[in-house]
């Protein structure tokens, strides 16, 4: 359990990526402040959705990390996909995402049309499946993460590392839905900033995970099987 951390770190310190592109979306989302409690309440809800959404795609990742652990190449899986990661996170660091956006502008699109009946509802069913359909959309963070899932070797373990990333990102998005003018100067720079970073650091944790060098919480011995959570 000790690599689950990098879930909820991840997941907070790129809320600036997800003010970037889900921002609009949360701020749009309907409710009338009138009624405070129902106003943070689809709010709420909102971020569960999201969170559900992360989870779900995480137990798949994690079910297909889990074909590869029963067959012994769990440590394989880790080195690759942290390279992966730092690989990526290199390319892109001065480019902003640019494959991330290109994918992000036609689909966003496409969902913003299926939540258009659901914004003009803003029940509490509608702000959940707001959330949902908002969790599917492209997502250079999401991607990170859920290559951090499957590495998990377990589809349960895999819901759990991206159900923290999504908890994770909740606090800010859940700031953004309410005040959007909280969410600007130094604070949100310094944590757009932290980004490459936090995906950095966790290749880095991902590799040194599957050299398996008996470090206690960096690099833990990597038993045989499935779902062991380190």
């Amino acid at each position: 359990m000790e690599f689950f951390w990098t879930a909820l770190v991840l997941g907070f310190a790129g809320s600036a990526h997800c003010i970037g592109m889900c921002g609009p979306i949360a701020v749009a989302l309907p409710g009338n402040r009138q009624f405070m409690g129902t106003y943070l309440a689809g709010r709420v809800l909102y971020n569960i959705g999201r969170s559900v959404t992360y989870a779900l795609m995480g137990g798949v990742l994690g079910f297909l990390g889990l074909g590869v652990w029963l067959v012994g190449y769990q440590q394989s899986l880790s080195v690759v996909t942290g390279a992966g990661i730092i690989l990526v996170t290199l390319y892109t660091w001065n480019r902003s995402w640019t494959i991330d956006n290109k994918l992000f502008s036609g689909a966003s699109r496409r969902f913003h049309n299926m939540m258009k009946p659901l914004m003009q509802v803003g029940t509490g069913q509608g702000m959940l499946m707001i959330g949902i359909l908002n969790g599917f959309l492209p997502c250079g963070l999401v991607y990170v993460a859920l290559a951090a899932a499957m590495t998990t070797g377990g589809i349960l373990d895999g819901m759990l590392y991206m159900a923290l990333f999504g908890l994770g990102t909740a606090p800010v998005m859940f700031l953004m839905a309410v005040s959007p003018g909280l969410l600007t100067g130094k604070g949100y720079y310094l944590l757009q900033k932290a980004i490459p970073w936090l995906a950095l650091l966790v290749g880095i944790l991902l590799v040194l995970r599957g050299l398996s060098l008996g470090i206690p919480y960096i690099s833990p011995d990597l038993a045989p099987g499935p779902g062991s959570g380190h």
